[in-house]
């Protein structure tokens, strides 16, 4: 089976569940549409979410209650996307499994396929390319980070990964 592509499973999320609504998109609501429970608990300070489903019980995603909202917001998005990666693979128990998202993890994700998808499909659904290409040259990261739900590091990243800002050059 190959791998799906996060940015095609995002936008058939948003096209499903989020068509004409407009932005920020609401992952939670997209991730109760899905059967997926979110909650907030006290996880370690390692740990930024977990998806989890139990034998019987519907699947859940925990994140950390501590967090800030733009970070609660991608770390669902993220776990949303592990969920939907797991459903691709063949050998995937429906009934039971578990991922836990540590935050040293999190900071590795450029080495890890799963967590790279997971990163991808995050980006793609909070923070849809074909919503921010027409805006991202007329509108600062900031100010586009507001708009979108998500900290301004996020926002930051996914414009440098759709090559629409510049850095200036050191000396």
């Amino acid at each position: 089976m190959s791998t799906p592509d996060p940015r095609e499973e995002a936008r058939a999320l948003l096209d499903r569940y989020w068509t004409g609504r407009g932005m920020p998109v609401d992952p939670v609501e997209i991730a109760r549409s899905l059967g997926v429970q979110v909650l907030r608990g006290n996880l370690p300070s390692d740990v930024a979410g977990v998806l989890m489903k139990r034998a019987g019980h519907d699947p859940r995603i925990v994140v950390a209650a501590g967090d800030s909202e733009p970070r609660r917001r991608f770390t669902v998005a993220h776990e949303l996307g592990h969920f939907v990666y797991r459903g691709s693979e063949a050998k995937a128990d429906p009934d039971q499994y578990e991922y836990v998202d540590e935050r040293s993890r999190l900071a590795r994700a450029g080495t890890d396929p799963v967590e790279v998808f997971a990163n991808q499909f995050a980006a793609e659904l909070l923070m849809p390319e074909d919503v921010i290409r027409p805006v991202a040259k007329h509108i600062p990261a900031a100010l586009l980070a507001g708009r979108f739900g998500v900290s301004q590091e996020a926002m930051t990243y996914r414009l440098l990964n759709l090559e629409r800002i510049r850095f200036p050059r050191r000396a």
